[in-house]
């Protein structure tokens, strides 16, 4: 058992006044998606109109979404979260479907490619499989970690048996292509398996032979190398490839203290690439300065914190990991997108959770919070 499992452990007994996790996280998940469908409609207007649209038509799109994703909260808190332990192994074996049906040659009509990707699949509705998988992967990795408790100390026979698995899966996602999405599914699942007691010599040595890889895919696939020229010296292309990271730095160093007000965005207008999307954070710091973007970062940061202490509370090992893990599916992706925005990360497509539009991700993450509500609903503090 590593030493944040045995604090997660020791928090659980020793926290006595457990009762505000749940609606906590619920109130702060539904003030990001309130403030998310603000921040989308005034990212979006005016593309909308420039498309012949209503100004309010991704708002409208998005809000759709956000219902859904809460009537899937709604159900996912009152599903015992124990279920999933026995669904873990088909869950994983449809989100492989999926992601190889994502790729095949012959599968372009409900696979489109878009911007030179195929990360989608439309069977009556569109959604990503690579967001799915996120979840999968959690699930599974919990579920399988209770069970080889005693042997994840082990690199053959403890961690190697995972790595077996989620090596192949994250190799789907990357033939979408999709990087960091293949990155983040590792994340996750490197820390369930830290959290369940898997040592760190292990995953720095793992990571080590993952190198080669990913120096081969940063350094063969040209726009990847763009990405990362451009990330290491941004007042280089700033017209050409460090276009993106430079009119996001813009964006937000033009909020200044209390932004330049609510729909008032200049970066917008078409000077910043999926303002609603991939580069929401610039937007809402170009409107809403250093004070809205702080309040959102403290909005994320009590939100992880919350699912940690919910971790904490679980009622068993398995609630305990998954808690971790879903955590971790929220606050990776939020650091990732900031980060990006920033300029602290390479520029890659992550969404903002709950914020940014988007289907999948929103109803995704919102299902993620009705999983964690249900586990502190049985906590043992």
């Amino acid at each position: 058992m590593s030493r944040l499992t045995g604090a997660l452990s020791l928090d659980a007994r020793q926290e006595t006044g457990g009762a505000y996790l749940a609606p906590g996280l619920v109130t702060v998940t539904l003030l990001l998606v309130g403030f998310g469908l603000l921040s989308v409609y005034s990212a979006s207007s005016f593309t909308a109109q420039s498309e012949g649209l209503p100004d309010s038509y991704y708002l409208v799109q998005q809000a759709a979404r956000a219902l859904v994703g809460i009537a899937a909260l709604l159900a996912a808190s009152y599903v015992d979260y124990r279920v999933y332990r026995h669904l873990a192994w088909p869950a994983l074996a449809m989100t492989v479907v999926m992601l190889v049906i994502v790729i095949l040659p012959w599968t372009e009509p409900i696979a489109p490619r878009l911007n030179g990707a195929r990360r989608w699949l439309t069977i009556g509705v569109t959604f990503q499989p690579s967001e799915v998988a996120k979840l999968a992967v959690v699930v599974w990795t919990a579920a399988l970690a209770v069970k080889k408790q005693d042997r994840l100390r082990s690199l053959r026979h403890g961690l190697l048996p995972f790595l077996l698995v989620i090596g192949p899966l994250c190799l789907l996602i990357l033939l979408e292509p999709h990087l960091s999405g293949a990155m983040l599914v590792g994340v996750l699942a490197f820390v369930v398996l830290f959290v369940a007691g898997g040592r760190l010599g292990h995953f720095i040595f793992l990571g080590t032979l993952g190198l080669p890889v990913l120096w081969d895919q940063v350094m063969n696939t040209g726009y990847r190398l763009n990405r990362m020229m451009a990330f290491l010296k941004p007042e280089l292309g700033a017209d050409d490839i460090g276009y993106q990271l430079n009119q996001s730095l813009i964006a937000i160093g033009s909020g200044g203290l209390f932004g330049v007000g609510f729909g008032e965005s200049l970066q917008k207008l078409f000077y910043l690439p999926e303002p609603q999307n991939d580069f929401i954070f610039a937007i809402i710091a170009e409107e809403w300065g250093l004070v809205g973007s702080v309040l959102v970062i403290g909005l994320f940061l009590a939100w992880a914190l919350l699912g940690v202490r919910i971790a904490g509370c679980a009622p068993d090992l398995f609630g305990r990991l998954m808690a971790v893990g879903l955590t971790a599916l929220v606050a990776v992706g939020a650091l990732a997108h900031i980060g990006v925005t920033l300029g602290a990360l390479p520029t890659t497509g992550v969404n903002l959770p709950f914020v940014s539009a988007g289907g999948t991700g929103l109803v995704l993450a919102l299902a993620v919070t009705g999983i964690l509500v249900n586990i502190a609903k049985q906590r043992r503090c």
